[in-house]
């Protein structure tokens, strides 16, 4: 949802796809690789340490960077953000 919030309206579309199809791209280069991280560390666990920390980082990320779009309109996220 906060991905169809964040862009203004003339780009909208484009945005939206460009980070889907990031998401799965990405998810596939996941999916193929994990067999071999996985094969390579002495320890799985360390695999999903590692998206633990992302996760994380992407916590504090949204958390400090991402505005809150509850309860707002579009035309009001646009002016936010582009302050």
């Amino acid at each position: 949802v906060f991905i169809s919030e964040i862009f203004p309206t003339e780009v909208r579309a484009q945005g939206q796809s460009f980070g889907s199809s990031t998401h799965w791209v990405l998810a596939a280069l996941i999916t193929l690789f994990m067999p071999v991280a996985m094969a390579g560390l002495s320890s799985p666990g360390f695999v999903f340490l590692f998206f633990a920390g992302m996760m994380v980082l992407q916590l504090i990320f949204v958390i400090f960077m991402m505005p809150e779009t509850k309860g707002k309109t579009l035309e009001e996220l646009q002016e936010s953000i582009l302050k």
